[in-house]
């Protein structure tokens, strides 16, 4: 089985930023529905910094 290259990278983005955003609000001692609500907040945030950053290393690696 042969994965493209895009979907094992969206896989590793998305893993990353789940074990990410359960380590930052897991640590938290609020409710339980603002620790998801945290959780959403913290996941998104992760996904978008590593796809804002693997975007910067592809266009600077293009124009090198």
């Amino acid at each position: 089985m042969n994965i493209p290259p895009a979907i094992a990278g969206l896989l590793v983005i998305t893993l990353v930023s789940t074990m990410g955003a359960w380590f930052l609000s897991a640590g938290k001692t609020v409710e339980k529905p603002v620790r998801a609500m945290l959780f959403v907040v913290y996941f998104w945030m992760l996904a978008f910094a590593q796809l804002l950053l693997f975007g910067l290393v592809y266009f600077i690696k293009q124009h090198i």
